[in-house]
């Protein structure tokens, strides 16, 4: 039995009045807790936890454990007092003493943060959080004493070295700065933070060409590192790349007015934890910035307050699409669609459904599933192109020609509609209408770089070889993906080039 069976068999059954405290209930509700608060089961997680505290009023852990969980869901002033009452239940509870100092820092409390931490001075996370608060208050010879202490106590530690090669770089000491990111990377080459240090120490030694170098492998690793972009357009700029710098601010900006956004919004959530507009606005921030964890903890708390928030559930549910989790994505399109049949928002949880059972090659349930959507919204190009596609899978052709056509219809600009339109024509052999659709593709979506293979192969049927040719070119020089695929490529054009 799993430990969230057990939970759940334990919450059924109540806890048993007893004189001493039952120890292997405990542990189970605890590790329970844990577990379902990884998989941002949040009510579940703290109903383990308050369990354990009616075995135990004065479990340290378990208060912890709830410390933990509002910090997780932003509720700061909760957070605050379960750490505070995990310290007076275990006075040497350093987890709690530790995070407590970090919610005082966040809340622009540095000097409390900084004594809590002092108290810690063989605690290996606060030898590493300490040199931060030191930093940030100009303390700069106590961060240095910190870090060193640190790596004497605990051993060679990559973020120890980055934290180092920082101080030294903020100091100016380029050597020492130079010698502890590199030793950082040889620690842990995925740094991407560390990566961006060098680059800092690049661009502080005019050496900038190989600043450019670490920016771009920075961004190429981390899209939506803010600072990098500016960094990136600090460096083209040195180099006289004016248009390039403007277009790295142009993303800086843009990032951090996503990350201006946030830091208000956790203001205002500081304030009312339970005003659903505002976990929504920040869900939506985080996304922006790829940061999809925190994301998901903003949507779950939505849903802890009102389970079938129909919006909620909407974008949860998409957010979990993308990150892979179809399981988790059609239990939520389920239970929207029960709460919510008539509303027209309900259509993207059809839709949704659809695309899960199209990848699970469930065609039917697919087919079932876009029908309803646009039964909801029959202007729902999206689900018009994949009821196409739904049909084609099961070769329904003459079905297929119309749900494409309606998708074009309903959105000119939706580029795989016409791709597919144009790969049921080229099947049917009406290679004029099928050039049409895969130039309107790329005409839609200039990036859609699979419609010139397509074009390609189209206008070698018509003996049309110098377009072919281009065409092949084209889909070369673009095409990122599948390199079997590249490798056909060329091998045609190898074909028609040898044959002219």
């Amino acid at each position: 039995m799993s430990l969230i069976a057990l939970f759940a068999a334990l919450a059924l059954g109540g806890c048993a009045p007893s004189s001493a405290p039952d120890t292997g209930e405990r542990d189970l509700l605890l590790m329970a807790g844990r577990s379902l608060a990884e998989e941002y089961r949040y009510a579940e997680a703290r109903i383990a936890y308050e369990k354990v505290l009616a075995l135990d009023s004065t479990d340290a852990e378990a208060r912890f454990e709830l410390g933990n969980l509002d910090a997780r869901l932003g509720r700061l002033d909760e957070a605050i007092r379960a750490y505070e009452q995990t310290i007076a239940s275990d006075p040497v509870h350093d987890r709690a003493r530790h995070n407590l100092a970090v919610i005082h820092a966040d809340q622009g409390r540095l000097p409390l943060a900084v004594s809590l931490l002092e108290q810690m001075s063989a605690y290996a996370p606060a030898l590493r959080t300490l040199p931060l608060f030191y930093a940030k208050q100009g303390r700069y010879d106590l961060a240095e004493e910190k870090l060193l202490a640190s790596l004497q106590a605990d051993g060679e530690n990559a973020d120890v070295q980055q934290q180092l090669g920082q101080l030294y770089l903020r100091q100016g000491r380029y050597a020492q700065a130079d010698e502890a990111l590199d030793r950082s990377l040889v620690l842990d080459s995925t740094l991407v933070e560390t990566r961006r240090l060098q680059g800092l120490l690049h661009l502080a030694e005019r050496r900038y060409e190989k600043a450019l170098v670490a920016f771009r492998q920075v961004i190429d690793r981390q899209p939506h590192l803010i600072e990098a972009h500016y960094n990136l357009a600090s460096a083209l700029s040195a180099l006289g790349r004016e248009a390039e710098a403007l277009s790295a601010l142009e993303r800086f900006e843009k990032l951090s007015g996503h990350a201006g956004q946030i830091t208000r919004l956790r203001r205002q959530l500081d304030a009312n934890p339970d005003h659903l507009p505002t976990r929504l606005e920040l869900a939506h921030h985080y996304r922006q910035l790829g940061q999809a964890d925190a994301a998901l903890t903003h949507y779950r708390a939505v849903l802890l307050v009102v389970p079938a928030h129909l919006e909620t559930l909407i974008k949860l549910s998409g957010l979990l699409l993308e990150l892979g989790d179809e399981r988790e994505a059609l239990k939520l399109c389920r239970r929207g669609i029960a709460r919510h049949s008539a509303d027209p928002f309900v259509g993207q949880l059809h839709f949704f459904q659809g695309y899960i059972y199209m990848q699970r090659k469930q065609f039917h349930e697919a087919k079932n599933a876009f029908t309803s959507a646009l039964a909801l919204d029959s202007s729902y190009a999206k689900a018009w192109n994949n009821l196409g596609n739904a049909h084609l899978a099961l070769g329904e052709t003459d079905e297929a020609l119309p749900a494409l056509q309606a998708a074009v219809e309903a959105d000119p600009q939706l580029a795989d509609a016409h791709f597919n339109l144009g790969g049921l024509f080229l099947q049917t052999r009406k290679l004029a209408r099928a050039r049409q659709a895969f130039q309107a593709a790329l005409i839609a979506d200039s990036t859609f770089v699979r419609a010139y293979y397509a074009l390609a192969t189209v206008y070698q049927a018509q003996g049309s070889i110098t377009e072919a040719r281009d065409a092949y070119r084209a889909f070369i020089a673009k095409w990122r993906g599948d390199p079997d695929f590249l490798r056909q490529a060329q091998t045609r054009l190898e074909q028609l080039t040898a044959n002219r």
